[in-house]
């Protein structure tokens, strides 16, 4: 609970915690970093203690080592501090976390690739410049292919992702739909069911509202039924 969490910060506990990002060992790490990504999900004051404790770097780093289950808890860890505010997204953004988060898209890992998608995704949400970041780091068209990855959560997390990017600018709508986003996303949409459809959806819709030309792409890719 949010309580629990501020009286483990209150303790002194916390920063305790990101010195253990700093072990040797990586089971240290891993039990570290998951505590700091729960301490910091709960509240944007409370992932501000976290960032000002030293936490963000040390987790990148974390993100960097070989095995890939601290690779996770460390992504989901930065998703939790970056959901909170565009300020603590772009302190995620500073410590260097987009340009080693975008290309384990392609990793073998499946969980891993969940968490690498929500944390661009609670990044690239914030604004214009954020997305950009993102966008940058040459997501496309890997994140298109995750659409149709074996793992529902990746599928989802992924579809958030590239909604995320699409409401803020008709360029980035542009850049999506020049990738072959329309069309992956209206597949995305056909082949899912109940709510998991729901980042789809709404991804087709941000595109389409910005102009009449990207209206008629959504159209000719089949997502609007003729």
């Amino acid at each position: 609970s949010p309580q629990l969490a501020q009286a483990v910060v209150d303790s002194g506990a916390a920063d305790a915690l990101v010195l253990c990002l700093d072990e040797f060992d990586p089971g240290v790490k891993e039990a570290a970093a998951w505590a700091i990504g729960y301490i910091a999900r709960h509240s944007g004051e409370l992932a501000q203690a976290r960032v000002d404790a030293g936490a963000v770097p040390l987790l990148v780093l974390c993100v960097q080592e070989p095995e890939f289950t601290l690779k996770r808890i460390a992504a989901s860890a930065l998703s939790d501090i970056a959901k909170h505010s565009p300020e603590l997204a772009v302190t995620v953004v500073d410590a260097g976390a987009v340009a080693y988060l975008a290309p384990m898209q392609a990793t073998k890992d499946a969980k891993l690739r969940r968490q690498v998608c929500s944390a661009l995704g609670q990044i690239a949400k914030h604004s214009v410049e954020l997305a950009e970041l993102v966008v940058e780091a040459e997501i496309f068209p890997t994140v298109l292919d995750l659409l149709k990855d074996q793992d529902a959560y990746v599928k989802k997390n992924a579809a958030i992702l590239v909604r995320e990017i699409a409401k803020h600018t008709p360029e980035l709508a542009q850049l999506i739909v020049n990738a072959g986003g329309a069309a992956a996303m209206v597949d995305y949409v056909n082949e899912t069911e109940g709510n998991t459809r729901l980042p789809g959806i709404m991804a087709l819709g941000y595109i389409s509202a910005f102009s009449e030309t990207l209206a008629y792409t959504v159209i000719v890719s089949k997502g609007v039924p003729a």
